[in-house]
């Protein structure tokens, strides 16, 4: 990466913090898929509950503590240490899990992965964070291998099959559709199964439901989901076309679909 590459990634990120913080109180109380993805990210760790070695737990994008919570109460005695970009999610962070001492929260940039000469992490934890990295795989991977052996790297993402209607409608009108890239699942498969690792994942759709297009955007920008990462912005004129023409061509409601992704990975016994 160029140091001119480094510098926008950088602008980038301290615009995706930015935007993460700008009202934790609205996010804790309206990221309903988040939530969902939270608490089924969660329901899949059970089998793995009483199997993982000994050592502290790392949660990586941490948000308002929709992973955490469950965190603590399947762990209530392991160190668990949570880190975030944005320094507003992190202080809500502190106010709700004040009570207890086994958890830390810090702000830091977990693409910058830390170094230690043993493995060190019994688990690590990504909710709903990982499609903001520059490199999901490649992040992901580098956090698998400060892991113990038999550990569990747990991740969940929306994957590059979301948003279906919204694209349907760009297309429709030949304008560019301005979501983000989104992990492709297969990829991230085949860059997680290098090395000594197990890799097992689930998809799935979950769809949300809103009075208008016009809704959907305003919502994936109070919840700070609006850092538009590459690509040109549409004009005023073009979203208002596109909402328009979204709207008229729906009877009632619209629908938007979110494509799902659950990755476990284990990470396997040195041979």
């Amino acid at each position: 990466m160029s140091e001119q590459d480094i510098v926008e990634w950088s602008s980038i990120k301290e615009h995706i913090a930015q935007s993460f913080g700008q009202d934790t109180l609205f996010y804790d109380e309206h990221a309903e898929v988040q939530r969902e993805v939270a608490d089924r990210l969660i329901a899949s760790l059970q089998p793995w509950r009483d199997i993982i070695p000994s050592g502290p737990i790392a949660e990586l994008g941490v948000g308002t503590g929709f992973v955490t919570e469950g965190i603590a109460e399947l762990y209530p005695d392991r160190k668990i240490e949570a880190y975030d970009l944005s320094l507003e999610m992190i202080d809500f962070c502190k106010d709700t899990f004040s009570g207890n001492e086994n958890l830390s929260f810090s702000v830091s940039d977990v693409e910058e992965v830390p170094e230690f000469e043993d493995p060190h992490y019994a688990m690590t934890v990504s909710g709903f964070a990982a499609h903001w990295f520059k490199d999901p795989a490649q992040t992901l991977a580098k956090w698998l291998e400060i892991i113990k052996p038999g550990g569990l790297l747990l991740a969940s993402f929306p994957g590059n099959e979301s948003f279906p209607q919204w694209k349907k409608h760009c297309q429709e009108l030949g304008l560019p559709f301005t979501g983000n890239e989104l992990p492709d699942v297969e990829e991230m498969v085949i860059k997680m199964s290098v090395g000594p690792a197990q890799v097992d994942y689930y998809e799935d759709t979950i769809t949300q439901t809103y009075e208008s297009a016009d809704d959907f955007f305003e919502e994936l920008k109070q919840l700070g989901m609006g850092t538009q990462i590459k690509g040109r912005h549409l004009t005023s004129d073009e979203r208002q076309l596109l909402v328009d023409h979204w709207d008229n061509s729906t009877e009632g409601d619209i629908t938007v679909n979110y494509h799902v992704v659950f990755l476990a990975v284990k990470r396997d016994f040195d041979s």
